[in-house]
């Protein structure tokens, strides 16, 4: 249990290295296109030119962000009524109790 914590510890800590990284390198590219810009035009339009590829980024991953999957259940859909709940519900203690045991014997060897 130990190692798990530590291992998903290590991978967050990479993992925000990672965005950090990303995140400077995207202001390093971002100066070094508003030099260019502003070599070959005006600074007004660097400015256009980087903001309104910054804020097309922003709707596009906003707009993937919101699409939903045609396989997802409407978010309104009732789960069935229960039938026989008694059997049911001992079938599911079984089922249960079955992948516990399982899942213990799997883990010590």
């Amino acid at each position: 249990m130990k190692y798990d914590i530590a291992q998903a510890g290590r991978r967050a800590a990479l993992g925000v290295g990672a965005l950090t990284l990303i995140i400077v390198g995207l202001g390093f590219l971002t100066t070094a296109l508003w030099m260019y810009l502003s070599l070959i035009s005006e600074p007004m339009y660097a400015a256009l030119i980087i903001g309104g590829g910054y804020f097309g980024l922003g709707l596009i991953l906003l707009a993937v962000s919101t699409h939903r999957s045609p396989h997802s259940a409407p978010p309104h859909a009732r789960p069935a009524p229960p039938t026989e709940s008694v059997a049911n519900a001992q079938t599911l203690v079984e089922a249960f109790i079955s992948g516990m045991s399982a899942g213990s014997r799997a883990k010590r060897k």
